[in-house]
């Protein structure tokens, strides 16, 4: 499915917050989200004065778990903020499935997983809204940068005032007919962008290359958990990364420290945001707390070479062993 309309935004937060804006998110409402995120995902929800409320993931993908989405739905749910973790495909089938019958709304804060794909339809076009990310850690950079997306012509209208101050000129120049915001990206940035998006084919091939050399060196060890594609799905692998099994003794802090020691640059599970002083926990999200203290996403920069990769594995390797 190709989608039909699209607004570039200055980043991805503002794209996210654009979403829920269009969707009339607003106090005393709730929207079902992964505890396992940058916290721009939550607080995007926050913006709009609606309550993020956080379950756990899927312990194979990172993506949040279906069935936890479920058993939060309560009749202030309104919508389902998902992501798709690091690149990996939520499942979009069950969790459509599930805002159908509840009728949510549903965004795809598909930051990370540009190109990705579940049962061969890109991520970010099957919910109401999808938001992409161009921020420089991504597949594709522009520097900073988001895209808003949708296939709903009414969505995208009222989209387009809100990312614009509301401007219509319906009375006179610079006349604006309500509340908006000064979303929109700048022309440089944005030819940037575009230009990484036409060869994204190329950049997705790239990245599932250097996946492919960590999934050959890593998969037999004992105490590695690799996270990788689940069936139906075509991740981007734009962070490839593990979970260090109990097996492993040496704390996930531990060995980041000593990665980075040999000028290594690792990162770590995100903390689950429900801990953030500003939210509250409803659920404990055991999947969300493993990934939060022992979880890695290995270097992926676009120009490692195999022997890089090899590296960081034989350092990774002696370390926790």
């Amino acid at each position: 499915m190709q989608v039909k309309y699209g607004i570039v935004t200055h980043c991805c937060t503002l794209a996210l917050h654009l979403a829920c804006a269009t969707l009339g998110l607003k106090e005393g409402d709730e929207v079902i989200c992964t505890d396992f995120s940058w916290v721009a995902t939550a607080y995007a929800i926050s913006y709009t004065g609606a309550k993020p409320v956080f379950v756990d993931i899927d312990p194979d993908s990172w993506c949040i778990d279906p069935q936890a989405i479920e058993k939060a739905i309560t009749t202030k749910t309104k919508a389902i903020m998902l992501v798709h973790c690091f690149g990996h495909p939520a499942q979009m089938d069950e969790i459509m499935q599930i805002a159908n019958k509840h009728n949510l709304k549903v965004i795809e804060d598909a930051a990370p997983s540009l190109g990705a794909e579940f049962k061969g339809q890109k991520t970010g076009t099957f919910g109401d809204i999808g938001c992409f990310s161009f921020q420089g850690a991504k597949i594709a950079v522009s520097g900073e940068g988001g895209i808003f997306v949708t296939n709903n012509k009414d969505l995208y209208k009222k989209a387009l005032l809100l990312s614009s101050m509301g401007r219509t000129d319906s009375q006179a120049v610079f006349w604006s007919d309500m509340l908006g915001y000064q979303y929109t990206i700048a022309n440089l940035t944005a030819a940037l962008a575009l230009a990484q998006v036409e060869r994204i084919e190329e950049l997705v091939a790239k990245k599932r290359e250097i996946f492919s050399w960590y999934y050959e060196r890593l998969k037999n060890i004992k105490g590695i958990k690799i996270i990788k594609e689940k069936k139906d799905c075509k991740s981007n692998y734009c962070y490839p990364s593990i979970l260090l099994q109990e097996s492993v003794k040496v704390s996930r802090d531990e060995v980041l420290e000593k990665l980075k020691a040999l000028n290594i640059h690792c990162r770590p599970g995100f903390p689950r945001m429900s801990r953030f002083p500003v939210f509250e926990a409803r659920f404990p999200n055991p999947e969300a707390e493993k990934v939060e203290k022992r979880g890695i996403s290995l270097a992926a920069a676009g120009n490692l070479t195999q022997k890089d990769v090899h590296f960081v594995c034989d350092s990774l390797l002696e370390i926790i062993k």
